[in-house]
């Protein structure tokens, strides 16, 4: 009996052989490459099984248990492996999820190997004769369990998955998927009856139920070419994304492009299959630069990529359209430079800019005077109303330097390239403009203007912060430059 159970599992793992060398011939399709490597550790366990079962002692079954555990102690991850990509479920099955299952793996590997210096596997091996020939019989030890929950963890995320595909299909892919997904079922009901004690004696069950398995994939490939998982054909795929995709082979004739790339280019989307780049401008700069960068075709920007197609078979450009995160990055980098009640910009930004000044010029420091009072008579909407007039005239007045809101009721200006005297007019220009304004809450200004230090940030806000204070000093409604004093 032992000799025909071993040449099942024999003849078995040659058919698993030759799935995975099937399998591996398409190993860039989505999911094959883990059921390719899936079929290889079936076969192993198949043939060491099936070497076991015709072994009559302990060492020598022990040895081929060694054997068998190369390919069965990482089913698990195999499996997982080939769900999540086949699915294209990555959620659950993430990268975390994947590195403790392929820990747990490689520890079950070395456990076996080295079981008889630690029983955390097998408590305890023994060899019944009861059916006539040697089967080993193993009391499980601690990690034995450990392997048995990450199998039924990885078979069981499987099974799930693969209903879910199930459910959402139709016609010869459903079929596919279906007979995955029996394929999946057997091992599990087989592995079940097993560990139940409801099998036969101790022979284990699981490896006979590859030769369905193997039954139910190679008719899947006969009947459905089973591991050609995706129908989608290439022009297809292209067709569908939204990214442009020119393909230009190594003497730079255009070989292929998509539908985006004639709807998202102007001049380019006139380009046809067969025309060499040189006719196009942007495609031969962006091919000779020949690295990923930034292009701008008008209102539209792009980030771009080239992929080589082996060592000189040609390239792919891929457009990106990223006109919508740069306008955001834009709005992002506005929003932070800005004050959100005036629209004016933030003190912060005025600090960049005095860093970036090249020339001589002036800045000024506004303080609306008593601006406590306006919001305890009026009220803080009222306040709000005044800053804002304030802004406005502000950006009437003083269009050619930085306007800014410094803090509170306080504003600053720089005017690079102005001079002190024609300032402090614009300052008191600005200062009448303001008092005489049409607004429902009257209130004044008071001005401190001087010239700045390049580079020296800190002491030109404390001479003109100074200024400032001796206008309010002085009764406020005033201009103070460092070289005069004017009242109202």
């Amino acid at each position: 009996m032992n000799v025909a159970l071993s040449t099942l599992l024999i003849i078995s793992s040659l058919v698993q052989v030759i799935l995975g060398i099937i399998g591996f011939r398409h190993r860039d399709i989505a999911g094959v490459k883990a059921i390719s490597l899936l079929m290889f550790a079936l076969a192993i366990h198949s043939y060491a099984y099936g070497m076991e079962l015709l072994s009559s002692d302990l060492a020598s079954i022990y040895n081929w248990i060694r054997v068998e555990y190369i390919g069965a102690a990482f089913y698990p991850i195999l499996i997982l492996w080939f769900t999540r990509t086949y699915a294209g479920e990555r959620r659950f099955a993430n990268t975390y999820v994947m590195a403790v299952v392929l820990g747990i793996c490689i520890i079950t590997f070395f456990m076996v190997q080295s079981n008889t210096t630690h029983y955390l596997y097998y408590a305890n091996l023994e060899v019944d004769t009861e059916l006539g020939f040697s089967v080993l019989v193993t009391q499980k030890g601690l990690w034995y369990k450990i392997q048995v929950a990450a199998l039924y963890f990885a078979m069981g995320y499987a099974m799930v998955v693969l209903i879910n595909r199930l459910l959402k299909t139709r016609g010869v892919s459903r079929r596919r998927v279906g007979l995955v997904l029996a394929g999946m079922a057997i091992p599990v009901i087989t592995s079940t009856i097993y560990l139940m004690g409801w099998g036969i004696g101790e022979i284990d069950l699981l490896p006979f139920s590859f030769v369905f398995l193997s039954v139910l994939i190679a008719s899947g490939i006969y009947r459905y070419d089973i591991l050609f998982f995706s129908e989608v054909t290439h022009e297809m795929i292209l067709d569908t994304i939204d990214e442009a995709v020119i393909v230009v082979d190594c003497e730079g004739y255009i070989l292929k492009m998509n539908q985006a790339t004639r709807s998202l280019f102007g001049t380019l989307g006139q380009i046809k299959l067969g025309d060499p780049v040189g006719h196009f401008t942007v495609l031969a700069q962006l091919l000779k630069i020949n690295q990923p960068q930034s292009l701008s075709m008008g209102d539209k920007h792009y980030q771009v990529r080239l992929i080589p197609i082996g060592k000189r078979h040609g390239t792919i450009v891929v457009f990106t359209d990223v006109t919508e995160i740069i306008e955001a990055k834009k709005q992002v980098e506005l929003l932070a430079i800005t004050d959100q009640l005036t629209k004016l910009y933030n003190r912060r930004h005025f600090v960049d800019c005095f860093d970036l000044l090249k020339q001589e010029g002036i800045v000024m420091l506004l303080d609306i005077d008593h601006f406590k009072n306006v919001n305890d008579q009026y009220g803080h909407p009222a306040g709000d109303q005044v800053l804002r007039e304030m802004a406005q005239c502000l950006n009437e007045h003083f269009s050619d330097g930085v306007v800014c809101r410094y803090g509170g009721e306080e504003f600053a200006v720089i005017i690079e390239g102005e001079t002190l005297e024609n300032a402090k007019r614009r300052g008191n220009k600005f200062k009448e403009a303001f008092q005489f304004r049409q607004t429902q809450v009257p209130c004044t200004v008071s001005i401190g203007v001087c010239t700045y230090e390049k580079g020296n940030y800190s002491s030109t806000m404390n001479l003109v912060d100074k200024l400032l204070y001796q206008a309010k000093n002085a009764g406020r409604n005033a201009l103070v430059s460092e070289d005069a004093v004017v009242k109202n």
